[in-house]
């Protein structure tokens, strides 16, 4: 049986989602509050149909949701289409609050139905060649994950009350899924959050620092008030033995990160990684799940750990 998909969000990242389900050459629904909007996001992508109204969604016969909606709208939204017994797929973050995030994957699983965080930094292969080749380091001493560029959002990511937060719980939660996924759990952090020129009422530059269990430290800078920044490895890992250093020239368009230059005992070498786009490799993956009938490639107690540290770096620096 071919599932039937509706994405609610025909603007912004909607549109990515939308081209990577045509590559896939899945059947999807699209949805828009506005009928003219609808009707051309249906065109555009040669969708089965539209909706106007999130009820007649749920109602539909559709198999799975997949919400690109406001942060504040992810708990109610998820929680209605789950209670119409669609499967559901959310872009990160997974919500605003621990409270919200443990009641979606709670009534997920009570309900018997497959729920996903789309976090598409977790599916972009670089990481997990990182992260076998840092076996090779030896003793791990550092990590450096930083993203510093400008941004100055209007709509509901300009207001702190919709986002749960500022730039750090939107984009930067991208950040701390790898900086977690390769540092492993952490004992402590420390943080400063300020706010300069995105026009965010919530922050829009953060500094933390992880203690790791293991011992290594890490660092993390993000800012969305970076104007005209270098081109920089997205993340550095320092061990006894070398480094491993993500290399920005050879990103390709959709995938965060580039391939690796490994350097172990003085001998350097470019490890390179497979070139997926990892917002069709989690799409892909979620819907193999639904029709499997297996378990989401993504869990979303994964989503749970990325935001838990989101708010512990909130709560130090005195955001929440």
């Amino acid at each position: 049986m071919e599932l039937k998909i509706a994405v609610i969000g025909c603007s912004g990242f909607g549109n990515v989602h939308l081209e990577a389900l045509r590559e896939l050459g899945y059947p999807f629904y699209v949805f828009s509050r506005s009928k003219e909007k609808a009707e051309e996001c249906a065109r555009k992508y040669n969708a089965l149909g539209f909706f106007t109204s999130y009820k007649d969604v749920i109602k539909s016969d559709v198999d799975i949701v997949d919400l690109i909606v406001s942060h504040d709208s992810h708990y109610p939204m998820t929680v209605a289409a789950l209670e119409a017994g669609k499967h559901v797929m959310l872009e990160k973050p997974i919500a605003r609050t621990e409270e919200e995030a443990i009641g979606m994957i709670r009534i997920a699983k009570e309900l018997g139905l497959k729920f996903m965080v789309l976090e598409n930094f977790y599916f972009d292969s670089t990481v997990w060649a990182a992260k076998k080749e840092m076996e090779r380091l030896g003793k791990i001493s550092l990590l450096v994950v930083r993203s510093t560029h400008f941004n100055s959002p209007g709509g509901w990511r300009a207001i702190k009350e919709k986002m749960g937060g500022g730039a750090f719980i939107d984009g930067g939660v991208h950040f701390v899924d790898t900086i977690l996924n390769l540092g492993g759990d952490y004992e402590e952090v420390k943080a400063h959050c300020n706010k300069y020129f995105s026009g965010l009422e919530g922050e829009d530059t953060t500094l933390a620092l992880f203690k790791f269990r293991s011992g290594a430290s890490g660092v993390m800078i993000y800012s969305w008030s970076a104007k005209y920044p270098p081109r920089v490895p997205a993340f550095e890992i320092y061990g006894e033995n070398g480094s491993i250093i993500e290399d920005p020239s050879g990103r390709i368009n959709r995938k965060p990160f580039g391939n690796l230059i490994v350097n172990v005992n003085g001998e350097a070498k470019v490890v390179e990684v497979e070139k997926r786009n990892p917002i069709v490799e989690e799409l892909r993956g979620f819907v193999e799940a639904v029709s499997q009938n297996k378990e989401v490639p993504m869990p979303p107690e994964i989503a749970l750990r990325d935001l838990k540290a989101v708010l512990t770096v909130y709560k130090e620096c005195g955001e929440i």
